[in-house]
């Protein structure tokens, strides 16, 4: 998604490039017709190749400009994805991770621009297997893991991971850093759930699947955007699902 798109005229491949230039360094691309034109306006403004990308990184989203017609462009400074397709490639752990869902939790760490460090207290909802819980143990985090079924195996070797069992929604709110879930359940369950845990102060970040069966509901989705500093994405990695991101960083929309 790109917000307030401005038009600029030019004269010239070089008279389009100066232009973006006296505007940002550095740019996003997106070819959708010209495409032969606007690579070569593109040729030393975008910042790099976008392939598989090592995580933990932050990926703030760069300003993208299309091409018109043969003299005109449009531009974005404030695009929402830090690719032109929205597609983000990580490095994959393939050995460990009993599955690949914790891609999710890092497309949305990286967006944020912020993740568990170590120390940090992270409690999960809804572990089972664990990848999440991987991911998190693997950054240095302090976990707590709650499910009514058991972790794989592979995540015994982490000390840093503590596994409770039970229904994950049973669990009071106490002091953590974050709070992540990936459970499965009805999103208006899932959003009673964390607003009880935003007034009782003792948890002030949030990441947070939204899963549905059959046809989504756009207002449920809007009351988890209207929550304070609130945003929901549809990232690459989902599926018929949404993020929900919570941050004192997050300006809500």
């Amino acid at each position: 998604m790109w917000r307030d798109i401005q038009l600029l005229e030019f004269k010239s491949i070089t008279d389009a490039k100066k232009k973006l230039k006296t505007i940002s360094k550095r740019w996003n691309y997106f070819g959708d017709k010209l495409n032969r034109r606007g690579a070569l306006i593109a040729e030393g403004l975008t910042s790099k190749k976008w392939g598989s990308i090592e995580f933990p990184t932050s990926l703030p989203a760069l300003p993208a400009f299309t091409l018109l017609d043969t003299g005109r462009l449009a531009y974005s400074l404030k695009v929402q994805r830090p690719t032109s397709s929205g597609e983000i490639s990580f490095k994959e752990n393939k050995k460990i991770p009993p599955s690949r869902a914790y891609l999710k939790l890092w497309e949305a760490f990286s967006i944020l621009g912020k993740w568990p460090q170590a120390g940090e207290s992270v409690i999960e909802l809804g572990a089972s297997p664990g990848s999440w819980s991987w991911a998190l143990a693997e950054l240095g985090a302090t976990v707590l893991s709650v499910d009514r079924s058991p972790l794989h195996e592979n995540l015994s070797r982490y000390p840093n991971i503590r596994f409770q069992k039970g229904d994950a929604f049973s669990l009071e709110p106490q002091k953590s850093d974050w709070l992540v879930s990936d459970v499965i359940c009805f999103p208006g369950k899932l959003l009673e759930y964390v607003t009880h845990w935003l007034a009782s102060g003792q948890c002030q970040k949030f990441i947070c699947t939204l899963k549905f069966t059959g046809t989504p509901d756009p207002a449920i989705v809007d009351r988890f955007r209207r929550l304070p500093h609130s945003r929901v994405l549809h990232l690459f990695h989902n599926k018929n699902e949404v993020t929900w991101i919570c941050d004192a960083s997050v300006v809500s929309r």
